[in-house]
């Protein structure tokens, strides 16, 4: 796949630079929302303030939506491979879970997949994107970069963890989703896959209890 290349300064409103900071600054955003949780359905709403600045900014700064791969695509043999191993890894986060919740099609329906469109929109929809540019296209770096931040994201899970031991496979796991997601949207340069295998999972998620 060809590096995204920092377009020429009179294609731009917004530099590079500031734009990476921008979307830096969202991250810290993203992570305060997830601690504070405001009720829903404000939550759902609010989540989405954090991509959108950012690829707003990104777009400012000359990037196009394809370079941010958010376009709909194809997935590849190997990105649908990286999806399975993706789901088979977080899995062991449902035993985390205090117990069985039930179905509920608000939080199934609707605010589960906000959340995984959301969180998309700005890990894998602009983060990722915008540390392959600051990188000069060291993928790979990036990749592992934005998967660490993601981690991070997740205080709010690992606060509720019982036991040490659980907080390091958490963040085990996550790193490894992210880094699946990741690759997966590098590789097949959509986000749409991501969006929706994320969002499948958490309303697995809804159906168990938290904390």
């Amino acid at each position: 796949m060809a590096e995204i290349q920092s377009p020429k300064k009179s294609h731009y409103v917004l530099p590079p630079k500031g734009a990476l900071v921008a979307t830096l600054i969202m991250g810290m955003v993203i992570t305060a929302i997830d601690v504070l949780q405001p009720a829903e359905p404000i939550l759902s709403m609010v989540a989405f303030i954090p991509g959108i600045v950012s690829v707003a900014s990104l777009l400012a700064s000359g990037l196009s939506f394809a370079d941010l791969n958010i376009r709909f695509g194809r997935s590849s043999l190997p990105g649908f491979l990286a999806l399975v191993a993706t789901t088979a890894l977080l899995l062991p986060i449902l035993g985390s879970s205090t117990g069985w919740a039930g179905w509920n099609w608000l939080s199934g329906l609707v605010f589960a997949p906000a959340s995984g469109i959301a969180q998309e929109l700005y890990f894998r929809g602009s983060l990722l994107p915008a540390l392959e540019r600051a990188l000069h296209g060291k993928k790979g770096t990036a990749l592992l970069l934005h998967a660490l931040i993601f981690v991070g994201y997740h205080f709010r899970t690992f606060r509720a963890a019982s036991s040490s031991p659980i907080i390091i496979l958490i963040a085990v796991v996550l790193f490894a989703a992210g880094c699946g997601w990741g690759w997966q949207v590098q590789k097949d340069r959509t986000v749409a896959w991501a969006m929706g295998q994320h969002s499948l999972f958490l309303m697995l998620m809804s159906m168990f209890n938290w904390g």
